[in-house]
């Protein structure tokens, strides 16, 4: 009987670790619940959700906090005080842009969380969810790090931490991977840019770039090109497109409605929403329309 039991008890220490996913969150609290909704319905895996909050005023921390307590999910607070310390190096003449702040705060939450933990770290933003069945650890199999690279002028090539998996127990000296923002070989690069040093110094870790698919690529020639071929698509030689393409009924939907500036990642198992933070400043009009469009789609697939 007691063999047994001690069995039983060491039963867990034999399953595979959480997978750790972590998010930056700055003013759009509702994308917290709607990512939540998201991991509940479709991830596979046991997973750990954190929330890093990096608000910048006392009002909307509060709101991140609330909404993280209300669905029961850890909440970090970011200092705000690393921004102008800068956390990471600046130039005297720089000023903090979104970028850096960015930065700032994947590189935080790295520092005092992600480092650290035994097993795979998946870095994603705001305003990315999940639209589809998917494994994370089964994807990673035989994989180092899968992100969405860029390739600035093709002078380098760095991890984007928009969307970035990181198999922890597989990097070496793992604590020099920087995503600070920043000129490269001569080229300027966006957050995660000086990644592109810890590749260079590790050439023989399996680095696999994940798909995107932009949605300006799904309107065939009605989208910014010729206006009176819009007339001549009917929706059904579009829909034949999309699911060609391998878009499900609801997906072809969704894209149907032509949503602006919306990207698929990885093999279309995850939609991001772009610019929710809105640090491209657009209209209130059209963030509304944009918002409409996503929710109709997002409530779709949860089946509500």
């Amino acid at each position: 009987m007691n063999y047994f039991l001690t069995l039983i008890l060491l039963l867990p220490l034999s399953t595979a670790a959480q997978v750790l996913i972590i998010t930056h969150n700055y003013n759009r609290p509702d994308f917290i619940e709607l990512q939540d909704k998201a991991f509940k319905k479709f991830l596979k895996d046991d997973y750990r959700f954190v929330v890093f909050n990096d608000a910048t005023n006392k009002d909307m921390r509060k709101q991140i906090n609330d909404t993280c307590k209300k669905l029961n999910l850890e909440c970090i607070r970011i200092p705000q005080e690393i921004h102008s310390r800068p956390y990471l190096p600046r130039e005297p003449h720089e000023s903090i842009n979104t970028s850096m702040r960015h930065a700032h705060a994947v590189q935080y939450s790295l520092d005092v969380l992600g480092f650290d933990h035994n097993g795979i770290v998946f870095i994603i933003d705001a305003d990315i969810v999940l639209i589809r069945p998917f494994s994370i650890e089964k994807y990673m199999k035989d994989k180092d790090i899968a992100s969405r690279i860029f390739r600035p002028h093709n002078k380098a090539y760095y991890c984007s931490p928009v969307l970035c998996i990181l198999n922890m127990n597989n990097l070496p000296n793992k604590k020099t991977l920087n995503f600070n923002c920043g000129p490269i070989n001569g080229t300027s690069g966006d957050t995660g840019a000086w990644s592109y040093y810890y590749l260079k110094n590790h050439p023989e870790l399996n680095v696999v770039p994940v798909s995107v698919l932009y949605s300006h690529q799904l309107f065939l020639a009605d989208r910014h090109i010729n206006k009176a071929a819009d007339l001549a698509i009917s929706e059904d030689v579009k829909s034949s497109f999309y699911a060609h393409a391998g878009f499900n009924n609801t997906e072809i939907k969704f894209l149907l409605n032509q949503p602006d500036t919306f990207e698929f990642y990885l093999d279309n198992n995850f939609l991001h929403y772009r610019g929710g933070s809105n640090h491209t400043k657009d209209s209130q009009q059209y963030h509304d329309r944009k918002f409409e469009i996503f929710s109709e789609f997002f409530n779709d697939i949860l089946g509500a």
